[in-house]
């Protein structure tokens, strides 16, 4: 194994069994938000956890804006991860950045992947001419400026905003505090990176099956953005999870694991 890429990542491995599953956890997270469905899974499967440079638990001298100054830098630091485990024929879980930080990698080396499954994924989040990503660039702009002017404020209503109705206060603080916890030159690299990429025209050459799973009320990502992906996506299929909120898998983790177990099952 490249001892390397393990620190730099803090990849972990738990669980048994011959199917491998890969959870790529997104903005202002870590590895640690997958608890519930690592529960859920770790008695039948193999899998793989991990920390995107920049976030709690992963190497942060390892972190460079040079280096990651887009979504491809991490897609490699994906496939590194995978290439440095031995894991191949993997199901993977991509949450909200990690949804394209895995349609990256899937087009860079589709043969490591078996099916995909991106929660709250979002090619564009900007408006453009027949296309509504949720955002139209005055509102970036002045998250740009919150975020850099009023970091701790930001997070806190970010957090609120993100967890959605469906939260409990607890979510929303522990959320809160995750985002706190980030180095707010590397988080504010990292929120422009997001909301200025476009990765509307790689999305066709993502060839492996994947499901699309679509929270009914998600301030960051409409729900025509997940009809669009599953739409336009060769092999794609869209699930619907009654949840309000971005983080599914931390505020309706029963109903999120119903889906994620089904679509392993059918992969």
């Amino acid at each position: 194994m490249n001892r390397t890429v393990l620190t730099r990542n803090n990849v972990q491995l738990v669980g048994g069994g011959d199917d491998i599953v890969v959870f790529a956890h997104g903005f202002g997270t870590n590895q640690t938000v997958w608890k519930n469905q690592v529960r859920e899974l770790e008695a039948s499967h193999r899998i793989v956890l991990f920390d995107h440079v920049g976030a709690p638990g992963s190497d942060l001298e390892a972190y460079s804006p040079h280096r990651y100054s887009s979504l491809e830098s991490y897609a490699s630091d994906l496939v590194e991860v995978l290439d440095a485990v031995g894991a191949r024929d993997v199901f993977y879980v991509g949450h909200s950045m990690s949804a394209m930080i895995g349609l990256v990698a899937g087009v860079m080396r589709p043969e490591l992947f078996r099916s995909m499954f991106f929660i709250g994924g979002s090619p564009r989040y900007l408006n453009a001419p027949s296309y509504v990503g949720g955002f139209e660039r005055h509102e970036i702009d002045a998250l740009y400026e919150t975020v850099e002017q009023h970091f701790e404020a930001w997070a806190s209503g970010f957090a609120k905003a993100a967890m959605g109705p469906s939260a409990t206060r607890e979510h929303a603080d522990t959320f809160a505090e995750s985002l706190m916890a980030l180095r707010p030159d590397i988080a504010i690299g990292l929120v422009r990176i997001i909301f200025e990429s476009d990765f509307r025209e790689q999305v066709p050459h993502l060839t492996i099956p994947t499901c699309v799973v679509q929270p009914l009320d998600d301030f960051a990502v409409p729900t025509s953005v997940g009809e669009y992906l599953a739409r336009t996506v060769r092999q794609g299929r869209i699930e619907y999870v009654p949840n309000q909120g971005h983080l599914p898998h931390v505020t309706a983790p029963r109903e999120l694991n119903a889906v994620l177990s089904r679509a392993i099952a059918e992969s």
